[in-house]
């Protein structure tokens, strides 16, 4: 493959690794926001149970208490929901994140590549030159050789 050709090869690739950053972030931002709202339930769920609580010591009515009790349910149904859309987005970030180090391990064996052709040419110029510098002095010596007969 040509130089010219690993460098498209390499431009290619860096799209593809900075596209998989982009959802790579995106996922991120979601499962951050879904953890989030995971937080504000518990947190609210604990809130609301300790509100609860406090006003059971004071004495409640059967019926507030029950309808506390199906709150907390209905509550403790949210997060559950929650919980598994927390783990939906964490098993999609890890997928994507498993797709960003991929694009990046790519991209870095593309230019690993190009830069070994790179260094192989540089070789084969070094050894042509060389050879034109021997083959250069071999006719000199021949010359001189001839010119002293």
């Amino acid at each position: 493959m040509q130089i010219a050709q690993l460098n498209l090869v390499i431009r290619l690739a860096g799209e593809q690794r900075d596209e998989a950053a982009q959802r790579l972030a995106a996922g991120r931002q979601q499962w951050q926001g879904a953890n989030q709202q995971l937080e504000q339930l518990q947190n609210y769920q604990r809130q609301y149970v300790g509100q609860v609580q406090r006003e059971s010591q004071q004495g409640i009515a059967v019926q507030n208490l029950v309808e506390g009790r199906r709150f907390i349910a209905e509550l403790e149904g949210l997060i559950a929901t929650q919980q598994q859309t927390v783990a939906q987005q964490e098993a999609n970030l890890q997928v994507l994140t498993e797709q960003w180090v991929a694009a990046s391990q790519y991209l870095n064996a593309v230019e690993r590549l190009k830069d070994s052709r790179l260094r192989e040419q540089r070789q084969s110029a070094e050894r042509r030159e060389q050879q034109l510098v021997d083959d250069l002095y071999s006719v000199q010596q021949t010359l001189r050789q001839a010119a002293a007969r």
